[in-house]
């Protein structure tokens, strides 16, 4: 049935992409150079930047989201090829945009890129038509259609370095080692939001209902983080509710603002705790809605994401959970027509987004097969090359074992007992890197649970050993009634304020001082410590800077410097807030040096700065300055040449 919209909602809805940013059409701001041209089919819109998103809409087959004869999402497939200026070739999805405003019937068809030069970009539009055609992965598959061939040139500039969030560093790449780094820019370290899972089911999307979850007829409404959302933020409002996007919107405000930079959450949850996410025109578990998407929701979807990447938050899209309704939702838990439109979906709309983690189940229960199937087939359709994961059960690697070397798999997604992150973090930078394929070692859900009351014992028992062990980080949030909410009715982040300061503090003392991206644990280089809160963690670049982190400093502990000859200056790093504390003493390298007792708040954890004095230059930070909060980026806006 076609939706009836709101007024409002069809004013807001007359978004285009501009910069990743949802600007009204026409922009009012005179400096936004929104581009659009092209044949009476083609339009192109966008700032033509760098790294910033281009929409090329086509005018095709006129269909409504709720076809079946043909299937505008099945029948159809749209294909477009992009050739950069350097010869770099993209095969990017299109897909169905009702009528390119967030309606459901229309005839506009969609694609959406990321260019990632400078200069002259050739598009050729490939659209054919037949039964099931959109998942099928041969280019030439079924009958050309309509505007097939459609073809032009978008003539792309560079960015400058005030582009918001990600846009100014580009793709957020795996390079073959156990950090992502910015095609344009630094090394990366994950601090990020592991809750709630059902981040999407907010009561101001359009036709996002409880189907039965654990919480009975519950939907996030985010109203602590109203307060949060800017003027000139992005907004639309529900059809059903009249509710709008500045919940939703705000807490990503908040998020950033706390340096978070990654949040995790499902696309569909039917059948699992929440019941309350679908990209679907409807929750049935028939092969009809499992082929019909809702053209409006995911207009919505994408506006939030690409708020998202303007404020430096990567986006982890779990693919299904564990509980085995969905697990076999779609195709009975295989790689069918459902599951890989499902993929191909998510992919077509919001590939081009550059901070993209797709993560296949949590707690998974696919066969290994399964999971290779199911990775080759992203890979084979996201021209992006996001990352791809599988997370665990509880300190259970089975399936890690048999995915190690794997080329298709890039990060983990690890369950973990808080006294054996930094063992597991340990553990897998080394088995992985032993198979040549080094992994990004994730570790995205605390089985002690993220609370406003423990906030301090994680820091030291989790946050610190697994930064000072070469990982990456996410906090999950458990089960808890409201207002302190968790994994499924979380609707305040401010409930975990301390973590997100703590986090904060921790990812830029390592990205301000240290070149992490270069070190490697070696925690025996360590003696003596105080070991009941657990054994102190070392992070090292041999002979040139060495990072400790002293659960309980108490004057015990000596680092062993043989073989680094020369002089080291050695700083406290006081952890609870976030400064270098106390005189700058220099120490002798090419022996044991003592580590001896912080400066204040003797028996509470500490980290301790060591840095050859013949590398540390005047422009560092000096004794007493708070640490630098850098960007998401370990390096400055790249110039163009």
């Amino acid at each position: 049935m076609l939706r009836r919209k709101k007024i409002l909602f069809m004013i807001v809805s007359l978004f285009c992409l501009v910069g990743g940013t949802a600007v009204i059409f026409p922009p009012n701001n005179p400096e936004v150079a929104l581009h659009s041209y092209g044949l009476p089919q083609t339009a192109v819109t966008g700032t033509l930047l760098k790294w910033h998103p281009v929409t090329i809409d086509f005018t095709g087959p006129f269909a409504h989201e709720t076809d079946d004869n043909p299937n505008p999402f099945l029948d159809y497939r749209l294909q477009v090829t992009f050739v950069g200026p350097q010869g770099q070739t993209y095969h990017v999805p299109g897909f169905f945009a009702g009528d390119g405003l967030g309606n459901g019937s229309g005839n506009i068809w969609r694609v959406i890129f990321a260019p990632d030069s400078a200069g002259n970009w050739q598009y050729t539009a490939a659209f054919h038509a037949g039964a099931n055609i959109a998942v099928e992965l041969g280019m030439n598959n079924g009958a050309p259609h309509s505007f097939h061939g459609a073809s032009g040139t978008i003539q792309v500039n560079h960015s400058a370095c005030q582009q918001p969030g990600f846009l100014g560093y580009g793709r957020l790449e795996y390079v073959g080692q156990h950090y992502l780094k910015f095609a344009d820019g630094g090394y990366w370290i994950k601090g990020g939001a592991d809750s709630p899972e059902n981040f999407l089911a907010y009561a101001g999307f359009d036709n996002t209902f409880d189907q039965g979850g654990l919480i009975p007829d519950f939907l996030h409404y985010y109203q602590p983080h109203v307060a949060d959302w800017q003027p000139g933020d992005p907004n639309f409002v529900s059809e059903e509710r009249g509710y709008d996007a500045k919940g939703i919107i705000g807490a990503l405000n908040y998020l950033a603002g706390q340096e978070i930079n990654s949040i995790y959450f499902l696309p569909m949850n039917l059948g699992g705790d929440g019941q309350e996410v679908y990209p679907f025109v409807g929750p049935e578990n028939t092969p009809y809605d499992k082929t019909h998407y809702d053209v409006s929701k995911l207009h919505q979807w994408g506006i939030v994401f690409n708020h998202a990447q303007n404020k430096g938050i990567a986006l982890q899209f779990v693919l299904a959970e564990t509980e085995f309704p969905n697990r076999i939702w779609l195709d009975g838990g295989g790689l069918g027509v459902e599951r890989k439109l499902f993929y191909r979906e998510l992919i077509a709309r919001f590939g081009y987004l550059l901070a993209i983690k797709w993560n296949l189940s949590e707690e998974n229960e696919y066969s290994i097969d399964q999971l290779q199937q199911f990775a080759s087939y992203i890979r084979a359709l996201d021209w992006n090359k996001h990352q791809i994961a599988v997370h665990t059960h509880l300190d259970d690697f089975s399936d890690y074992l048999q995915l190690l070397g794997d080329q298709n798999f890039t990060n983990t997604s690890i369950q973990y007992t808080s006294d054996m992150a930094n063992i597991f973090v340990d553990s897998w930078r080394i088995y992985s890197a032993n198979t040549g394929h080094p992994w990004v070692l994730d570790m995205d859900e605390n089985f002690t649970s993220l609370t406003s009351w423990n906030e301090d014992a994680l820091r030291v028992d989790v946050l610190y050993p697994v930064y000072f062990s070469g990982g990456n980080i996410e906090w999950y949030m458990g089960y808890y009634h409201l207002p302190l909410g968790g994994d499924l009715n979380l609707e305040d982040f401010r409930t975990r304020e301390k973590m997100w300061r703590y986090t904060r503090y921790a990812r830029n003392f390592i990205g301000h001082n240290l070149p992490f991206w270069e070190m490697h644990p070696h925690d025996a280089l360590l003696n003596g410590e105080n070991i009941s809160r657990g054994d102190g963690q070392v992070l090292v670049k041999p002979d040139e800077v060495y990072a400790l982190f002293v659960p309980v400093a108490d004057g015990s502990g000596q680092l062993n410097l043989s073989g680094a000859p020369g002089s080291f200056r050695l700083r406290w790093f006081d952890p609870r807030n976030g400064i270098f504390v106390g005189e700058v003493r220099t120490v002798s390298g090419d022996g044991m040096v003592n580590i001896g007792l912080p400066p204040v708040d003797i028996g509470s954890d500490w980290v301790v700065l060591l840095q050859n004095t013949q590398l540390v230059h005047a422009s560092q930070q000096t004794v007493g300055e708070p640490a630098v909060f850098l960007p998401l980026i370990t390096s400055p806006c790249p110039a163009a040449p």
